[in-house]
């Protein structure tokens, strides 16, 4: 018998006690108005999108939901006596997952008592096929009391290391918090908080969950795309990270990224990393010192800070670049500030041990500084604190890559923002030549000429002696290039103002020339 929720003086459903004006029909339960009594003694009536229903299970008045069952039995979503191809699986579905993201205990339990009688075991209760997991799913929303209620009916409602049917376990979906696998929104989309997420992690460890686990290969994919440990290292505490190492997490076991899957942009050929790396593209200091310390005592420091990845790669290239989170240009400013912080503490980290690290170059001859001006995908204060931190500590923007690149030409092709000039400044300021040719003949103003939307960056190059009227290896000269110039990326401008632009640009040349 199930404890039913305690009377309240004012019912909390009174809006409900008005007849509606026409007939609810919500899945074609009723052909006349759904009613049912309240507490008080009022009649109270469902709405025609069931939110009636809805209210029930937010509150997890069990009492007033077995009411509404007796009186419309269609509403127990009895999912294990449909057909796998039945269409009503996602909306009676819900029902579950309402309850769960709601915390509505009661709830899950009188409706799980109604799935036992269909299910073909009457010793365990499992949802895989429905493409659902109760303590999994409970325990990415955050629900301790719930968690710890499936915990203590084993095997009943769950097993802790029984996976969901993206090939996560509870305690890899609870680190999972961009939770890419996923159809339902995650919470961490509003309003994510990391300590509940370790709280949660830390009572699923208690009872027993393995801190090592892999996420399963998803949809045909060999490769392991996810540990505990390297979904965790991307945002959790140095404490967190201790103890999933403590518990038996490998720091050194690889994992496979798609350059698409960390922003990087990089062609078609997957990253195989460890913790360490996705630690330091997601900018989590903490979990970076403590992979570092916690390393083993036969690993040598060197074998952490220089592991060359397939690319050629090493972490302070990953730090320096940072995942883009977003590109939108009207993100508010705290955000930018402590990405900002968090990239620079983690840079300035793997520095502590090994200063040259700032000039180091990857396998195409690309430096920190190349790098992290693609930050400029996020913003303008973001990318020149990033730079200036590079510079301060060494970072020499003449260096050039394997395209004959320094770090203002990679700027210069950066489409996401329009070139910033306070970047160009610092880059020169610190080696950067606007007359340094890469092997096209290509110089800095040879690519802000196709930059429409960057006049001002195009007048400063010039202004500290930068040649429009230098040719590159197609006997081009900047002026040349206006004629195929473009706006940043996703920017919509009419042939009119692209003509105008080009014509500022031109005469911005002229005055400078």
């Amino acid at each position: 018998m199930f404890t039913p929720t305690p009377p309240k003086n004012e019912s909390p459903y009174q809006r409900f006690t008005q007849k509606p004006g026409k007939v609810c029909n919500h899945h074609g339960w009723r052909p006349d108005h759904l009613s049912i009594t309240d507490r008080d003694g009022s009649t109270l009536y469902e709405t025609d999108g069931g939110s009636l229903f809805n209210e029930i299970i937010q509150l997890d008045d069990v009492e007033t939901l077995e009411k509404y069952f007796s009186v419309e039995p269609r509403a127990i979503p009895k999912l294990h006596s449909l057909p796998e191809d039945d269409e009503a699986f996602y909306d009676l579905g819900m029902t579950f997952h309402n309850a769960i993201c709601d915390g509505s205990l009661g709830v899950i339990r009188l409706l799980a008592s109604h799935e036992l009688k269909y299910s073909e075991s009457t010793e365990k209760i499992r949802f895989d096929k429905f493409i659902f997991h109760l303590l999994t799913h409970a325990a990415r929303w955050g629900q301790i009391e719930m968690v710890k209620f499936f915990l203590d009916n084993q095997p009943l409602y769950a097993d802790i290391n029984d996976r969901d049917h993206w090939g996560n376990t509870a305690l890899s979906a609870v680190a999972d918090i961009h939770q890419h696998r996923y159809a339902f929104p995650c919470p961490e989309c509003w309003d994510f908080q990391p300590e509940k997420n370790e709280a949660m992690m830390n009572l699923l460890l208690d009872r027993g969950a393995c801190a090592s686990d892999a996420v399963l290969p998803f949809r045909g994919c060999d490769e392991t795309r996810n540990t505990v440990l390297t979904l965790a290292s991307k945002w959790s505490s140095y404490e967190m990270i201790k103890r999933l190492i403590d518990c038996g997490a490998d720091i050194h076991a690889k994992v496979t990224y798609s350059a698409w899957d960390l922003g990087l942009h990089a062609g078609e050929e997957d990253f195989h990393v460890t913790a360490l790396f996705i630690a330091c593209i997601f900018s989590n200091s903490q979990a970076t010192k403590c992979l570092i310390n916690h390393r083993g005592d036969n690993i040598a420091l060197s074998d952490m800070l220089y592991p060359r990845n397939i690319h050629g790669l090493f972490p302070i290239h990953w730090a320096a670049r940072k995942r883009p989170v977003e590109d939108y240009q009207d993100i508010p400013e705290p955000p930018y500030e402590k990405w900002t912080r968090d990239t620079t503490d983690t840079i300035a980290l793997l520095l502590e041990h090994d200063t040259s690290m700032v000039n180091i170059k990857d396998g195409d001859g690309n430096t920190p500084l190349h790098h992290s001006v693609h930050g400029l995908g996020l913003n303008e204060r973001y990318c020149t604190s990033v730079l200036e931190f590079l510079c301060d500590r060494g970072a020499d923007a003449s260096m050039c890559n394997n395209k004959g690149q320094t770090p203002l030409h990679v700027l210069c092709c950066n489409t996401s923002l329009p070139v910033s000039v306070a970047a160009v400044s610092i880059l020169l300021n610190h080696g950067a030549n606007p007359t340094t040719a890469d092997i096209d003949g290509n110089t800095p103003v040879h690519l802000a000429a196709l930059r429409l939307d960057s006049i001002d960056t195009m007048a400063f190059l010039l202004d500290n002696g930068g040649d429009p009227a230098q040719l590159n290896s197609n006997c081009e000269t900047a002026f040349d290039r206006v004629a195929t110039g473009t706006f940043s990326f996703g920017v919509v401008k009419s042939g009119q103002e692209i003509t105008k632009a080009k014509e500022e640009m031109l005469s911005t040349m002229v005055k400078s020339g």
